[in-house]
């Protein structure tokens, strides 16, 4: 996958999130019962969102991405982080 691809893809996912973000929020908070909802208001990106999330549930970040790529309808790519350039 070329890098074009990947940065759309990262768009793409960061746009299901926003656009949807009411609905996503709960299944965050469904599938990381660790996490609250001010850690969700906090996060400042998609990438600092994964972060808290992975720092609160003690699951890697990678795990932490493919998990809100598949919740926001975006499939995984395979080495590739969100925030990869």
């Amino acid at each position: 996958m070329s890098q074009q691809q990947q940065e759309q893809q990262r768009r793409q996912v960061e746009q299901q999130l926003r656009q949807n973000w009411q609905r996503l929020r709960y299944q965050i908070l469904d599938q990381f019962g660790q996490v609250s909802t001010s850690d969700l208001d906090a996060a400042v990106g998609v990438d600092d969102l994964i972060a808290r999330i992975a720092d609160r549930t003690n699951h890697s970040e990678r795990y932490v991405e493919n998990r809100l790529r598949d919740l926001a309808g975006v499939g995984p790519v395979q080495g590739q982080p969100l925030g990869a350039r």
